[in-house]
């Protein structure tokens, strides 16, 4: 069981094996590079990850987190001293793409803004945990930071200034994304979009050369361990590990939603009338970026939907206006009656929506790992992806399936194409009842395979043999 898990932990390293008044607790301290999801703000995959990993360290035995990550509305909490919010004037940078909440990039920052966000990060960093060590009469063990990028060559500035004082005890570790790597990728492909610049600043501090500023590195998708060996070829592969993604199965879980009981209170208020028509649903969660291809999906809405009087579609996530009006524009030129866009949700309604769907539909090209399929399990339903990214390394037959590539993707009749393919799957996935048939089996798949607490578990472990 889940307590007995975190309870066991307790003993999983030597020099804590007593709790308590009795030992100092293990001290770990994350750099975070998106918002968490509270106030009302949104948050992205790495932000819920992050999140995700500062809960489940600190409901172990032995074990405290402390995070700081940033946010232009949301404020320090009230009632939690194990977290901080770092306060910036504008929406949060962004490697490449889109996210919920941003299409600020990186890129658009000269270097100057660029040092000066970076020399501020660092200094309320080090307040932050020295106001922690202070409290707790011993200094931090390990610095975990999010991203192969800003973080990382912060987080290594921090373990040098912080040796400088004569504190010598704190390891760093990274936590690669996948958005660093498109954006490093871009960059060595001459895209114009995105000059080279960040790849280079980042191989020239040294972060990643050899293990001097960073004891151990890792993944979330196997995919990725190539593409950062590519971009700094003399880091040790042996610590460059994959780390499994955990799901937080009392978030994610078959709730017992149904359509028509529980649809209406997360539509628009021009949406309200749709219900009616609407007794199977089938969801799409992502940000609107080209390479999660909602045009497939839209294609794919207009030959399911027409075959099934009944079926609808909800599409769930957001980004620019221009986006935005993109596909709700194009949504009406197909005539898709029943489709709808709820915007972003919360984790709550996200597992909601789940729960009621008959599949969860997401065709992304080169998905780094893919969380949403894994949340979309955990309620009980099957899922549809393409055969390409993360998804490929856990998505079988009996949890859904992945369509072929459709190489012409990015022109109009390639994604039609790809429409057509997962069209072709949806239905079905209808037909022979998926949600019935698979769903139970998408529960216990990641039950056993994607809990929080085993992968916290083994990065504690790698942390602790990559400090011997």
């Amino acid at each position: 069981t889940l307590s007995r898990r975190i309870s066991a932990f307790r003993f999983w390293d030597a020099k804590q094996t007593r709790i308590g008044s009795m030992a100092k607790p293990l001290l770990i301290f994350q750099i975070g590079t998106n918002n968490w999801q509270r106030q009302g703000e949104f948050a992205p995959g790495s932000g819920i990850l992050h999140a995700s990993f500062h809960q489940t360290m600190n409901s172990m035995d032995g074990v405290k987190c402390f995070s700081i990550y940033p946010s232009k509305v949301q404020t320090d909490p009230e009632d939690d001293d194990t977290f901080r919010v770092f306060k910036i004037n504008h929406d949060i940078p962004i490697c490449e793409s889109v996210s919920p909440n941003s299409s600020y990039r990186w890129h658009s920052m000269d270097d100057k803004e660029y040092q000066a966000y970076l020399n501020r990060l660092e200094s309320e960093i080090c307040a932050f945990m020295d106001q922690v060590e202070a409290r707790e009469g011993k200094e931090f063990d390990y610095l975990i930071s999010h991203h192969a990028f800003t973080n990382a060559m912060t987080a290594a500035q921090i373990v040098e200034r912080r040796h400088r004082e004569g504190k010598t005890k704190l390891k760093h570790f990274n936590f690669v994304h996948g958005t660093a790597l498109k954006m490093y990728i871009k960059e060595k492909e001459g895209d114009p979009e995105y000059p080279m610049r960040f790849l280079t600043k980042c191989q020239g501090s040294g972060v990643f050369d050899g293990l001097s500023k960073t004891s151990g590195v890792w993944v979330n998708s196997e995919d990725y361990i190539g593409k950062f060996l590519d971009c700094f070829p003399s880091y040790p592969k042996e610590r460059c590990v994959f780390s499994r993604i955990g799901v937080n199965q009392k978030t994610f879980c078959n709730k017992g939603s149904t359509v028509a009981a529980d649809l209406a209170k997360h539509l628009q208020e021009e949406d309200q009338p749709k219900v009616a028509s609407m007794k199977r649903l089938v969801t799409f969660v992502g940000k609107f970026a080209d390479w999660k291809r909602l045009d497939a999906v839209l294609y794919a809405a207009k030959e399911y939907e027409g075959k099934f009087p009944d079926v609808g579609t909800a599409i769930v996530g957001t980004g620019p206006p221009d986006a935005v009006e993109k596909y709700q524009s194009m949504a009406k030129t197909l005539g898709l009656e029943r489709t709808v866009f709820l915007g972003p949700k919360g984790q709550d309604v996200l597992a909601e929506l789940f729960s009621m769907s008959e599949v969860g539909m997401f065709p992304s090209y080169k998905e780094p790992f893919g969380m949403v399929f894994i949340e979309c399990m955990a309620c009980g339903t099957p899922t549809i992806g393409a055969k390409s990214g993360g998804p490929t390394e856990f998505v079988k037959p009996e949890q859904g399936v992945l369509v072929e590539e459709e190489a012409d993707w990015h022109t109009e009749e390639g994604m039609k194409r790809l429409g057509g393919k997962v069209a072709t799957e949806v239905i079905k996935a209808i037909d022979e009842d998926w949600k019935k048939t698979k769903g139970p089996g998408c529960i216990d798949f990641v039950t056993k395979n994607f809990s929080t607490v085993a992968q916290v578990e083994g990065m504690l472990s790698n942390m602790k043999e990559w400090s011997a």
